[in-house]
């Protein structure tokens, strides 16, 4: 019995990121035929004994942004020292001040 050849089943529909996926993608794919997409999944399962149950939970975009966010912040804390001499080299400059007065280190023009 051809599992792929003459059934005309397209195997690109089938998903092989999990056992969960395989599973409902052969079914689909079988169009609900059981017995062959028990056949297309111990086909494939066979050969990937470390494959996942479930597919893992992708991060959604509010959990994307507030690590973003935090990353930020945090390079902002780490760095704070070298953002306030730059802040007070600007300010330096807007006020037509003396740049050998700042406290980070230039080299001579």
């Amino acid at each position: 019995m051809a599992l792929f050849g003459k059934t005309g089943y397209d195997v690109t529909m089938l998903q092989t990121t999990s056992k969960d996926a395989l599973k409902r993608s052969a079914l689909f794919v079988c169009g609900g035929d059981i017995k062959q997409a028990t056949e297309i999944y111990d086909f494939f399962v066979k050969d990937m004994p470390n494959m996942p149950d479930y597919d893992s939970i992708q991060p959604s975009f509010m959990d994307k942004a507030k690590s973003t966010i935090g990353e930020v912040f945090g390079m902002i804390d780490e760095n704070r020292d070298k953002i306030d001499g730059i802040i007070g080299l600007i300010q330096s400059f807007r006020n037509g001040g003396n740049v050998s007065g700042s406290s980070t280190n230039l080299p001579p023009l």
